[in-house]
């Protein structure tokens, strides 16, 4: 989630509400939210016409999970300047994160016709339309994203997400090797290539996927089960069993 700053510097020695913004900036960036959000309050108490704080607020709301306040946050910064595309989209985020798909894909638009070019909103706004299983709009919201900014790797493990439920694996795997490519520890997107390979039988490829995939993340439980799968299509049936049991151990007990 981006975090707002404010441009202009107070004058020395004061303890401004940009002071408290910027205070609570840094206490996010640590992850400590309850003192950023009681920083981002002193800003708010000084000057509540401020929008970067109530922002920011909602951001280290979201972040806790308390999604109610952060609309709440978002919409008093949507109140003070309704020209901002950045809290339409955070307000999108926590809308989709409470599966309300439809009022985020509106929340993503108004920030989109706010500013054409929030590559955020664009590619929030595909991760919405995924989740309603229209992998065709999702994909035409992840490209809009990659058009703005082509080292989105985010954008294109995204697009291969939904490259591989339409079962379009040779493009599933160019979209991951392109976020590969931006990000060579993109895990995930490790994951997402050995995921369609698997599905074209090419088992010893997928294998190799995945192993990179566990290598750069060990905790990632899906990728042990789906090298297991592979595995035992292999006729591998021990290191089949040994990947399966890691898989349990870590809590994944049935992938694709």
């Amino acid at each position: 989630m981006m975090i707002l700053g404010v441009l202009c510097a107070p004058a020395f020695g004061q303890t401004t509400a940009i002071d408290w913004n910027d205070k609570g900036n840094a206490l996010v960036d640590q992850g400590k939210y309850d003192e950023a959000i009681r920083a981002y309050d002193r800003a708010i108490e000084i000057n509540p016409q401020l929008a970067e704080p109530w922002f920011n607020k909602g951001v280290a709301l979201y972040l806790q999970g308390k999604y109610d306040e952060a609309i709440q946050a978002y919409d008093r910064v949507i109140e003070i300047d309704p020209q901002l595309a950045e809290p339409w989209s955070g307000k999108g985020s926590v809308l989709r994160d409470l599966g309300k798909y439809d009022k985020a894909i509106q929340a993503y638009d108004r920030a989109i016709e706010i500013n054409s070019q929030d590559v955020l909103a664009w590619n929030n706004k595909g991760l919405a339309l995924y989740h309603q299983g229209k992998y065709s709009e999702a994909i035409q919201a992840y490209d809009r994203a990659i058009e703005i900014n082509p080292q989105l790797a985010e954008a294109w493990f995204n697009k291969s997400n939904a490259l591989v439920d339409q079962g379009k694996y040779d493009k599933a795997i160019k979209a991951a090797d392109k976020a590969i490519e931006i990000n060579s520890q993109y895990a995930e997107a490790w994951f997402n290539k050995g995921l369609a390979l698997y599905h074209q039988g090419k088992y010893s490829e997928a294998i190799q996927a995945y192993d990179r995939a566990i290598e750069i993340n060990p905790q990632l439980a899906e990728a042990w089960y789906n090298k297991g799968n592979a595995l035992k299509l292999l006729g591998r049936t021990t290191e089949a069993d040994a990947a399966f049991a890691k898989a349990g151990e870590l809590g994944d007990n049935g992938a694709e």
